[in-house]
């Protein structure tokens, strides 16, 4: 199953993070990387999971193993304006 496939069984709002993290790594697991790249950009995009932070961190560590460290240094810079945010007490409840 692809994630596009994987995402358009579920409505992004209410896709989880459990339930994200779970098809990103299995996805990794069977060497799908892109695929597991896909499916934070595209959760990431459309979420507003309080805890979004996690997911950014997760991202980013995916894009760094993938040597991808532009894209990877733009992740955690999201995930720090993020973990702030939900820190302070401003992130959106999903």
């Amino acid at each position: 199953m692809s994630s596009n496939q994987h995402l358009s069984g579920a409505k992004l709002t209410t896709f989880t993070l459990n339930e994200l993290t779970q098809a990103a790594d299995m996805l990794e697991a069977s060497g799908r990387y892109e695929e597991a790249i896909d499916l934070y950009r595209q959760w990431l995009k459309h979420s507003q999971d309080e805890r979004k932070h996690v997911a950014w961190f997760n991202y980013g560590w995916l894009l760094q193993k993938q040597n991808l460290f532009s894209d990877a240094a733009n992740a955690y810079n999201q995930l720090t304006n993020d973990y702030a945010s939900y820190l302070s007490g401003n992130a959106t409840a999903a």
